[in-house]
Formats: structure tokens, sequence, C-alpha cells
């Protein structure tokens, strides 16, 4: 079952599997080293393992996958993966566990990590049996490409050694589409901005392959950006409107311009900190239903992507000619004027 497991993991675009050799895992990992084009990272703490699969999965936007042995082995890649569930990134972990036998016992190193994991997962679950495996390793998969987050299998290494059922699969998890608000929604958003006189942008990690998009709304708008820090390295860079970072760790004038503004649009953040939030005249803009409303009151939910949303809103807008509000938290932005406060 082991070399069924490596392989339909190879075809779904899987190269690397990051972990530390150990006694139940070892079926898996020697079907590693058989088979060609996928390759086993060696680190020294099965941690490092789970946070290099969230930082590869950041990097890629792909599926990456890190294991761990029984017990104390697969309990090590907690953080990582609490790390990675929270920062959306698709990461698969392998959870070796006891014999399957001895499961209930009390065995030596004996823990539950099906249910261990559930807090920082989307999906964990035990393969108890052979036949399981493939369905269950596909519904992992896809599970965590789409929901964007971590999925656990819980494997006994005696269950990984036995023979595997059913052929093997040309399985890749579908990449989640764009998503586009309904035309009823888009006409309400544009209403509230064209009636904004201070708009604000307050960006986050879901601005990913947006930031043209937002410049371009921010241009419209004649509209301070602020981010989060998710959003920072998507946002920040070549943007005229940046008026800084808002949060625990926020500088500029951010907070500032949010809270002065008549106007505030979250895109694609699901920001902690509500009370750096005016709790007001705020419209949220996600491609996660969860994550509106639940920071802030919102005169407007808006499910769907943001670079969708914009560009669905941009011909309804009215372009805005007076730039004084923009100005004015730029200016406070600029370490000279605060230096000068």
């Amino acid at each position: 079952m082991a070399e069924q497991l490596v392989r339909t993991l190879r075809r779904a675009g899987v190269s690397r599997v990051y972990g530390i050799v150990g006694d139940s895992l070892n079926p898996i990992v020697d079907a590693i080293r058989r088979t060609e084009g996928i390759e086993w990272v060696h680190v020294r703490h099965e941690e490092a393992a789970a946070f290099a699969a969230a930082a590869e999965a950041q990097l890629t936007g792909k599926l990456a996958v890190c294991a761990g042995s029984c017990g104390p082995g697969n309990l090590h890649l907690i953080n990582g993966l609490y790390d990675a569930h929270r920062s959306g990134a698709p990461v698969l972990a392998i959870a070796s566990h006891i014999p399957s036998g001895q499961i209930g016992s009390g065995y030596f190193q004996e823990t539950h990590p099906e249910s261990l994991f559930t807090e920082c997962s989307h999906f964990s679950e035990l393969v108890s049996q052979p036949e399981q495996m493939a369905r269950l390793l596909r519904t992992a998969m896809q599970t965590s490409v789409g929901r964007r987050g971590v999925s656990v299998l819980t494997i006994p290494g005696d269950i990984a050694e036995r023979k595997a059922y059913g052929s093997d699969e040309d399985f890749r998890p579908a990449e989640p589409g764009a998503v586009v608000p309904p035309p009823t929604t888009v006409d309400q958003l544009a209403t509230l901005l064209n009636n904004g006189e201070k708009v604000m942008l307050f960006c986050g990690a879901g601005c990913e392959n947006a930031h043209d998009d937002v410049m371009e709304l921010a241009s419209w708008l004649q509209a301070p950006v602020g981010h989060s820090f998710g959003g920072k390295e998507w946002i920040q860079y070549d943007n005229p409107y940046d008026v800084g970072m808002s949060g625990l760790l926020g500088y500029g004038a951010c907070y500032d311009a949010m809270h002065a503004a008549d106007r505030i649009v979250m895109l694609g953040t699901d920001f902690p900190y509500d009370t750096f939030l005016p709790q007001a005249k705020t419209i949220q803009v996600d491609i996660e239903p969860a994550h509106l409303g639940r920071r802030t009151v919102l005169d407007l939910a808006v499910h769907g992507s943001v670079a969708e949303t914009i560009r669905a809103v941009l011909p309804k807008l009215t372009q805005k000619t007076d730039p004084s509000f923009l100005h004015q938290m730029l200016r406070e932005h600029t370490p000279q004027t605060r230096s000068r406060r």
C-alpha cells in the first residue's frame, strides 16, 4: 500500500516529502526511495519538516507533504501544521501510527493523531484498512488544495505494508477557481464606493496576484492603501498609494486612514485584531464566506475573489477627482512628517 500512496502523490505533482526516517514510517520512506521523481528530504526535527512543507506550499501554491513516525514523531509536526493551516497553505501530513492491532491498548508511544490534529486541519482521518487508502488520499489532497489548509492521514505501519487494493490513479487535485460576486452585489458595491468621499483600501493575503487590480481601484477612488501583515508581500511594492500596515506590528498612517475614512474596503483579509478596526462603515470582499463579518460589522459582505470583484465593479465606478484625503494620508505616512509631529 505504501507504494500505491507514493505513486499517487507523485502523479499528483508532489516531488518531495519532508520528515525523519523511523520505525512505523519505514514502509513509506522505503517506497519513496524506490520511486523516481519524488525524494525524501531529511530534517533534524519533525517540526522543521512541517514548516518546510508549509513554506513550499506558500511559495508554489501547490500541495506539499510532510511525515512523522508514531507517537512523538508525528506530534512534533503540530506547530508547523498550525502555521500552515492558519496561513492557508495546502499541506498533507502523513502521521504514521502504531500497529493497528495495538490501537487502544495503551501501547508504547500510542497517541491518536486523527483526533489530535483536528484543530489544525480541514481533514484528519485514520486509514484502518488498505481498501480505504486510495479514496481517503484523494479526499485529503483535494481538501488541502480546495480549502487551502492542512489534511492529515494517519496510517498504522503494518497497514502501510499490506497489499494495495484498486489500481493506481492519475489524480491531480483541482485548483479552486475564481469567484465572481453576483451582479446585484456588484451594483451595491459600486453604489457604496461612488457615494463615499473618503475611501480607504485595507488589503490582505487574498490580494495575491491582484496587485495591479488593487492599484487601478485605488486610482479610480483616490484611496490610500494599507495592508495587514499577510498582505504586505502582495501590496506594498510599486504602490504609490501605500500608507503602511495596521495591527500590533503596524506603522505609518494605515490606522489613521482607516479611522478617518467614510468607507473602508477590506480586500482578502481576515484581519484578527478587531480592536484596530473601526467596527463601522466597512465593506469586506473575501473568497471564503466564513470570513465575512466575523471581525467587524459590515455595510456590505461580498463573496468573491479580489481581482474578479474589482474587475466587475470598475466599469460601474465614477472617477473621483478630489485627492485631498489621499494626499493627507500620504503626508502623514512619510517619516519626515511623523518626526515633526
